[in-house]
């Protein structure tokens, strides 16, 4: 699914397609079709550039009473047991992250597979029980950096009162017609075929972590929400000063997108202005210099990823799934495997939160998890937020594995040079992209009295 123009109520198409469109396989809002009872696995990705879905499957005829979404793999790694989504209750996909579901199609009528408004709250994680129904600290999902295509009403924060005849939630993502002669099969029951390739979750969490570790997105600007002390965070005052119109090339550059090493607090300053200062590693992405010089292959690691901004990040890390235990410190009943997952914004918890908030007087958002470095995968890669325009300026880290402590991780970086004939192609090719919007073929349900082949 990747990320548009204005759809009609029903799912339909109205006008020329747009340049911009959210689409499911480069098609707006395709037909699928499912037989009564059926049940049918989609692999779900979210390849928007950084809005998160919050997915659901709806009834034309009786509206959040469709069909739900059982969640069997997350970023293709089968979970121990499925994860049953309540029709109505939505799947939250961030930013390239992936989802494995099974559908088990109802009553012959027509479905919507529709992502909602993201003002709503809903949880980062599909784990639903009784002292979770609604999820794991369900929160509203800011995260919309589509800059270059009209966003859908409401903006965040904002009433969908105000959104009549506009462009608005919930976005129709796919149209599916269940019809024909009923093929009943039953959704998946007990536990699912352990993942081979990983270490087992009790290994992961029995073993003691060779090293514990803390990793924080800040985003720094001079947006009023976090514009100068005591809005901004105590690094930014620094950072900026460090990443000055020479870093950027002549021009100067007024928006921090970090991730950075959390223990790495830098020195008190006297200047209110700057307040710390003296930090060690870069806050941005330096494709010479990993982040930790430390990390050993064959060792088991748990991070704290931190979220010290107004709105969601998906944390990615390259090579190696990690486990993760808790979201916002409260532990997960099932732990689950990932290598991209929502790291929620930051909230204020306290009664007297101004208007614009006050960063520092709000609680970072946090991913807790296991990993397990296989020897494999010595090397560098890279870890990142996968919101685009984030990494593209920025918000990335190099991480190196070295096969022994002590040793090289024998990476050798190829010159800026050799990835031009690379960029030129695209360069020259980037009028050739289209997206595509297949007709809508009427059906009538009624009138179906032979099924389509396997």
């Amino acid at each position: 699914m990747d990320g548009g123009p204005p759809l009609a109520p029903d799912g339909g198409f109205p006008g020329k397609p747009s340049r911009y469109s959210y689409t499911t396989n480069g098609i707006a809002n395709p037909s699928l079709h499912m037989r009564p009872g059926e049940v049918q696995r989609w692999r779900l990705l979210n390849a928007t550039d950084g809005d998160n879905l919050l997915l659901t499957l709806v009834s034309k005829d009786a509206g959040e009473q469709g069909l739900g979404l059982n969640v069997v793999a997350m970023d293709a790694i089968t979970v121990p047991k499925t994860y049953p989504l309540e029709p109505g209750d939505p799947l939250v996909i961030g930013p390239g992250q992936r989802m494995d579901v099974m559908i088990k199609a109802g009553q012959p009528g027509t479905y919507f597979l529709q992502s909602l408004d993201p003002n709503l709250t809903a949880s980062v994680s599909p784990y639903r029980d009784a002292h979770f129904p609604n999820g794991i600290d369900p929160q509203s999902r800011p995260s919309r950096h589509s800059f270059d295509f009209p966003n859908p009403c409401p903006t965040l924060g904002a009433s969908p009162d105000q959104c009549a005849g506009q462009f608005s939630y919930p976005i129709t993502l796919a149209t599916i017609e269940v019809f024909g002669a009923s093929k009943e099969m039953d959704l998946p029951a007990g536990p699912l075929p352990t993942p081979r390739g990983l270490p087992s979750v009790r290994t992961m969490l029995s073993r003691t972590p060779d090293a514990v570790r803390n990793v924080v997105f800040e985003i720094c600007g001079d947006n009023p929400s976090f514009q100068g002390p005591p809005l901004q965070l105590p690094s930014c005052g620094w950072y900026f000063a460090k990443y000055d119109a020479t870093y950027w090339g002549g021009a100067p550059f007024y928006n921090l997108e970090m991730m950075r090493d959390a223990d790495d607090t830098g020195q008190p300053s006297s200047n209110p202005a700057i307040p710390r200062v003296n930090f060690k590693k870069e806050g941005l992405f330096d494709r010479n210099d990993p982040l930790f010089p430390d990390m050993i292959a064959g060792n088991y690691e748990e991070w704290t990823v931190y979220n010290h901004s107004f709105s969601d990040h998906p944390f990615h890390i390259h090579q190696n799934h990690v486990l993760v235990t808790k979201i916002n410190s409260i532990t997960l009943p099932r732990p689950e495997w990932h290598d991209t997952l929502i790291v929620p914004a930051a909230v204020c918890l306290k009664p007297s939160c101004s208007t614009p908030q006050n960063i520092n007087d709000t609680t970072p958002g946090s991913i807790t998890f296991r990993t397990y470095f296989n020897p494999v995968t010595a090397g560098c890669f890279v870890m990142h937020c996968h919101t685009l325009v984030h990494e593209d300026i920025g918000m990335m880290q190099r991480l190196d594995i070295l096969p022994a402590k002590g040793a090289s991780s024998g990476c050798e970086l190829d010159s800026d040079s050799a990835a031009l004939p690379l960029i030129e192609r695209l360069i020259a090719r980037r009028g050739s992209f289209q997206i595509c919007s297949a007709p809508r073929q009427p059906r009538s349900l009624s009138s179906s009295p032979t099924s389509p082949a396997d």
